[in-house]
């Protein structure tokens, strides 16, 4: 046999002496001949192979005479080719499928070529292999494909294509589910014959129209009775596709055998929860340290919350394994959130809820339910019958005990490289890291911040003199540029507790005590702290010398709210805005940026940066573009002033008068109307309908680390291929200028907050013409929305565009926001529904009385941000904002998940499940809690491949 221990893994087609009556010579004969399929398993060199037959139990495989007098046929896998397809009327269009070679043959094939099709498994015996192309990796063959999308879908097939236009087939062997088992007759009669159990591989519909039928079949019955139209096989849809068991009974009837269990998992359907032992793609060691460090807590959380809801679980029941299906999303049949993987089914219909609506329903009381049926009611069974928890039946997704494994992983991982933990795991294995204990008691970071808060070190700044304006400017004029004393110690440490300050605690103390009294704890970074200071006073000295005259005309000194962070890394151009509690990044091509930004990321804050309107193609993103290429679109347009939605409008109008009053659309007291377009391009079009301007923005997005798709601290990039991807964007969103008196107290978006971070691009601004004031307009608009001096400069002295106003509040003080908004609305007869929240209802602009107000009656602050054209807007999830257009504007905004506000993503989620159905944010589309576990799934087995290194340091 040639090569013998080569046969091993490969597939074998088996033809048998009971079989050679439909095995005479010729393709269609043959090829309807009773074939045995299966995988050789061992081989001996007496001629026999070791066969694990498909569709049959383990413990059937045999042994296989390849030469005995009863075996007609034996063909070997030979290679993967390109095959054409087996309908003629598509005989162009070609299809991967497994070539094989005759071993043994006994019923004359000749040049007849044995080919089993990918996806569907027919078995096709071609004329000649003239036509066969070798199926090979990285290349890409001019040939014409055709693409089954029910086969795709049905059989967890994934295609795309990349950016040269090559085709890339992704070709899944874990439920590879070609014709149903029902439909191949020496199967059936095997299956009844043995009376064993199989999985329900077809929809409801197809193979068991008389057993119950899922909520997805019933639905799909009726869809059809109404339409009457044969739609493709709605087998993926279905819920008890690949989970329940069917098996006949002695009289050969189907009945319903059970489900699978946590036990029947395979290696394959364990390999998409488990890590591999590999360096992953785009994740390098300190990144998988970073991520484990902030992420780490909320999976543990996850952890004991998957451990808390199987000790829900009744003793006398058993619990399911509902397989995760490709390109399907399991979702909570009650508050829609993604179901992560402990969840209740109903046995019937096949009815699931996530574990919280189940412990909500388990636990309340009967009034309350009555109370309120319309938040926390639950769909009804087949003829109406009410479900009730005790009838539910505990699945899993996740196969075996992956999910624990993973956690124990991590605490090892935690451990062992000295990553700090502060989750409420008992099982812990390593203590959090404590930082190093400083002079007299003090915590390091108190100790640092009496440092830095010490009036000694303002003094040595020099707090009267100003600085240059004009972002520009900065990047040659201000470096290195110092740091915010107050923003500093914040950032860099963290906040400390607060305590009552010790002696010996200042600069002036340090610095009279003597390099050799320095304590040992202090980081090393001091001594560019003290340096930082004393070349900013030695150019600040030679600055006001050379302009004693004044600081009107000259350069003046830099004022102490530019200090920055070189102290941590020099080389990153930036500055402060928002009295130095706003960082601008001034360089977005900067590969350092992401240092500086991750300091003040961590704490919560917004961030912006400057300059990326130069990078762009500026002609893809003017108004007139935009017109010509899809003018007659017909799209929805609201109104800003009364959020009135206009239905039916071509595009064109809208972008016609973008910069030209005259040409707007006009209301009904005849006055041009204040408009923005609405969903447009709508939902994930963006890249399908503007390519070139997707790849222009994708390129240059500033922060690549976090913004992009695959970019290494976007943990959305961790998500396999497998599930549904979340929907992060681009977005874009185009609306005029609020210019006048009476629009200051309307936002072009009200107040909201998104589950995801995100990152605002203003890629356009445009100045309408037809007013001669809205240069002052604007002007007193940007006074009266609390905007520090520095940002009013860069109008001033920079002569920027101003595109829009932000506010942006943190994500801390969201409740305080809705205290306020709830009691202003009690003040106003509003009612505050339970499944309604001020916030998320985006049904509130903060004009300036009610963020004094905020601000007096809470201590609440706001980041009063104007957006220059080129200017990117980072907002953190959870963070509460809003926006005014000063001049009509072009922004796109791209979502991301980072490592530092996961937490805030997964509380947000339980948060909109409370919401009402009307919400936009009620759908968990994000799957944070997938997102979650994949990012830390990667990160512990790239630490885990690491490891060789730990032992050598």
């Amino acid at each position: 046999m040639g090569d013998s221990l080569g046969l091993i893994g490969k597939r074998l087609l088996l033809l048998l002496s009971d079989g050679s009556s439909a095995a005479a010579a010729g393709g269609g004969a043959v090829e309807q001949a009773a074939w045995l399929r299966g995988t050789v398993r061992a081989v001996s060199v007496i001629g026999l192979v070791f066969v694990e037959f498909d569709d049959s139990p383990w413990r059937q495989r045999s042994w296989v005479q390849v030469y005995g007098d009863e075996v007609r046929a034996v063909l070997m896998e030979s290679a993967i080719v390109w095959a054409n397809c087996s309908d003629p009327s598509l005989s162009a269009a070609q299809w991967p499928a497994l070539m094989f070679k005759p071993l043994v043959d006994h019923v004359g094939l000749g040049s007849l070529v044995p080919v089993e099709f990918f996806g569907a498994r027919t078995l096709a015996f071609l004329p000649n292999g003239s036509s066969l192309h070798t199926f090979e990796v990285g290349n890409c063959h001019k040939i014409c494909v055709v693409i089954f999308l029910h086969v795709l879908i049905q059989n967890f097939c994934t295609v795309k294509v990349d950016v040269h236009n090559h085709l890339i087939l992704g070709l899944c062997v874990i439920y590879v589910a070609g014709q149903s088992v029902l439909k191949d007759q020496n199967k059936v009669r095997r299956l009844k014959q043995s009376g064993e159990s199989f999985l329900q591989d077809g929809s409801c519909i197809n193979v068991a129209p008389h057993l119950h039928k899922c909520r997805e079949c019933r639905l799909e019955r009726y869809r059809k009775s109404r339409e009457d139209e044969d739609d493709d096989d709605p087998s993926v849809s279905c819920r008890f596709f690949h989970f329940r068991r069917l098996a006949f009974t002695k009289k050969g009837v189907l009945r319903v055998e059970g489900f699978l269990s946590p036990q029947q998992s395979d290696s394959m359907a364990m390999g998409l929860w488990l890590p591999s032992l590999t360096v992953h793609e785009g994740l390098d060691l300190d990144t998988s340290k970073y991520i484990l460090a902030n992420v780490g807590d909320q999976f543990c959380q996850l952890v004991m919350s998957e451990k808390e809801a199987m000790m829900m679980v009744e003793p006398h029941q058993k619990v399911a394994w509902k397989r995760a299906v490709r390109g399907v999303r399991e979702m909570c049949d009650v508050c829609e959130t993604t179901l992560f993987n402990i969840h209740w089914v109903c046995r019937k219909c096949g009815f699931g809820v996530c574990l919280d609506c189940y412990r909500l329903r388990k636990n309340s009381h009967e009034a309350i339910l009555l109370f309120d049926t319309r938040v926390f009611s639950w769909l009804k069974c087949a003829k109406g019958q009410p479900h009730e928890p005790q009838n539910l039946m505990p699945t899993q997704i996740i196969p075996g005990t992956a999910l624990y494994s993973i956690g124990d992983m991590v605490h090892a991982a935690r451990g062992k490289w000295g990553i700090k933990a502060n989750c409420p795991c008992t099982s812990r294995h390593s203590k959090p890291l404590v930082r190093p204990s400083a002079p007299n008691g003090l915590s390091q970071a108190r100790y640092l911040q009496n440092i830095w808060i010490e009036k000694s070190l303002r003094s040595v700044m020099g707090r009267d003199s100003r600085a240059p304006f004009g972002l520009d400017s900065f990047g040659t004029l201000s470096k290195p540029s110092g740091s915010s004393p107050k923003l500093f110690n914040s950032l860099l440490l963290g906040a400390g507790p607060s305590q009552p300050k010790a002696e010996g605690t200042s600069l002036r103390d340090l610095l009279n005590s003597g390099p050799g009294k320095l304590p040992q704890g202090l980081p090393n970074f001091l001594d560019h702290i003290i340096a930082s200071v004393v070349e900013t006073k030695k150019a600040e000295g030679r600055r006001a010398s050379g302009s004693a005259e004044g600081g009107e005309s000259g350069t003046a000194p830099r004022r102490e709210g530019l200090m920055g962070l070189s102290v941590l890394d020099p080389h990153t151009s930036h500055s402060w805005l928002c009295d130095g509690r706003l960082l601008c990044l001034q360089d977005p091509s900067n590969t350092n940026n992401w240092k500086i930004f991750r300091e003040c990321w961590k704490q919560g804050q917004p961030v912006l940066v400057s300059g990326i309107h130069k990078k762009l193609k500026g002609n893809l993103w003017k108004p007139e573009s935009f017109s010509k290429e899809f003018g007659d679109q017909d799209v929805d347009l609201v109104n800003c002033r009364n959020c009135a939605i206009i239905s039916d409008v071509k595009v064109r109008d809208f972008w016609d008068g973008f910069q030209v009053i005259s040409k707007r659309l006009k209301g009904g007291d005849g006055q041009p109307m204040v408009l923005k377009l609405k969903d447009w391009p709508p939902g994930e079009d963006f890249r399908d309908m503007m390519p070139t301007r997707f790849d222009d923005l994708m390129e240059n997005l500033p922060l690549p680390e976090y913004t992009k798709r695959d970019g290494r601290l976007n943990l959305a990039s961790r998500l396999p291929n497998f599930f549904v991807r979340p929907d992060l964007g681009p977005k874009m969103y185009n609306a005029y200028g609020l210019i006048y008196t009476e629009d200051r107290r309307v936002g072009t978006t009200n107040l909201h907050l998104d589950v995801s971070d995100a990152v605002n691009v203003m890629v356009y601004v445009g100045i309408p013409e037809g007013d001669s004031d809205q240069e002052k307009k604007v002007m007193q608009t940007i006074e009266e929305g609390d905007v520090d001096d520095m940002t009013k400069r860069r109008v001033y002295e920079a002569k920027e565009k101003p595109g829009a106003l932000w506010h942006i509040y943190a994500a801390k003080d969201a409740e305080k926001i809705r205290e306020l908004l709830r009691k202003v609305g009690e003040e106003q007869g509003q009612e505050n529904p339970p499944d309604h929240d001020p916030i998320h209802d985006q049904s509130w602009y903060l004009d300036q009385t009610l963020r004094r107000r905020l601000y007096e009656e809470y201590g609440v602050q706001v980041w009063s941000i104007v957006q220059f054209l080129g200017d990117a807007v980072f907002i953190p999830a959870g963070a509460p904002h809003q926006v005014h257009n000063l001049y009509s504007c072009i922004k796109v905004a791209e979502d991301f998940v980072s490592p530092e506000h996961v937490k805030h993503c997964f509380r947000l989620t339980q948060e909109f499940r409370h919401l009402s159905t009307t919400h936009t944010n009620h759908e968990d589309k994000l799957q944070v809690k997938n997102i979650i576990y994949h990012a830390v799934k990667d990160a512990v087995g790239t630490l885990k491949a690491h490891e060789p290194k730990l032992g050598r340091s």
